[in-house]
């Protein structure tokens, strides 16, 4: 599986525990993996995102600009949050979280979503670079 997959499955994982809470990270994948498969990638993205979720959202506020977090959509909150977790925390080039989470964006959220993601990640490596 590839790791865009794998992002997107992330998605869909995170997604069901922001939907269905309060439910393990073990009942949301069993919504949207079949029965004994398996993701590592996809495991540790969600593992660690809900595991740094507090400085990951700290990392993010500061640039939604005349947003909040909490009135994002969901879709467009947990993009930020994965993207930003592999912007900090991995060696995942920034230009290719950027891009994942563009094209997630474009395909999971509405028509201005990439754009306001593009926009806050860019702000968010800005910070890191200081």
């Amino acid at each position: 599986m590839s790791r865009s997959e794998s992002r997107e499955l992330a998605l869909k994982v995170l997604f069901q525990m922001e939907t269905k809470e309060p439910i393990t990270l073990t009942e949301a994948k069993s919504f949207v993996l079949e029965p004994n498969e398996r993701d590592a990638f996809m495991d540790t993205l969600t593992e660690s995102v809900k595991e740094h979720e507090e400085a990951i959202d700290r990392a993010i506020r500061p640039h939604l600009k005349q947003w909040t977090l909490e009135r994002l959509s969901k879709v467009d909150r947990i993009i930020l949050r994965m993207s930003v977790y592999e912007v900090l925390y991995t060696d995942v080039p920034e230009k290719v979280a950027v891009n994942e989470a563009v094209n997630l964006a474009k395909t999971y959220g509405d028509d201005d979503s990439y754009k306001f993601i593009n926009g806050v990640l860019s702000e968010v490596i800005k910070q890191k670079l200081q």
